[in-house]
């Protein structure tokens, strides 16, 4: 997703734009409560963005990424992402070390 495909994800939500993908991710976690689902992987996201990355200020990742990416938007997403994939496979490492 965050390589070639993130590019066709950001023309479907219209503007290539950090609120957009914000208000995309909000907009899934909220129909998520909605719906009763908990999203136990995304509080752990969270709270390893914050504590162990240290990349989650007050003010959100949204407003820190476009400052870090000098304003570039789909950089700043492409950064939100690699997160997330980092935050992923570290995830897959561990379920494989308990499984094993």
């Amino acid at each position: 997703m965050r390589q070639e495909k993130t590019r066709g994800l950001l023309l479907n939500m219209g503007e290539i734009n950090v609120t957009r993908m914000v208000a995309f991710v909000d907009g899934y976690l909220s129909c998520e409560y909605a719906n009763g689902i908990e999203d136990e992987e995304y509080i752990r996201f969270h709270q390893w963005l914050s504590d162990v990355k240290q990349e989650l200020p007050t003010e959100g990742w949204a407003a820190k990424y476009l400052r870090d990416c000098e304003g570039d938007h789909e950089h700043a997403i492409r950064k939100f992402l690699d997160f997330v994939a980092e935050f992923v496979a570290l995830r897959e490492r561990e379920r494989e070390r308990q499984e094993g």
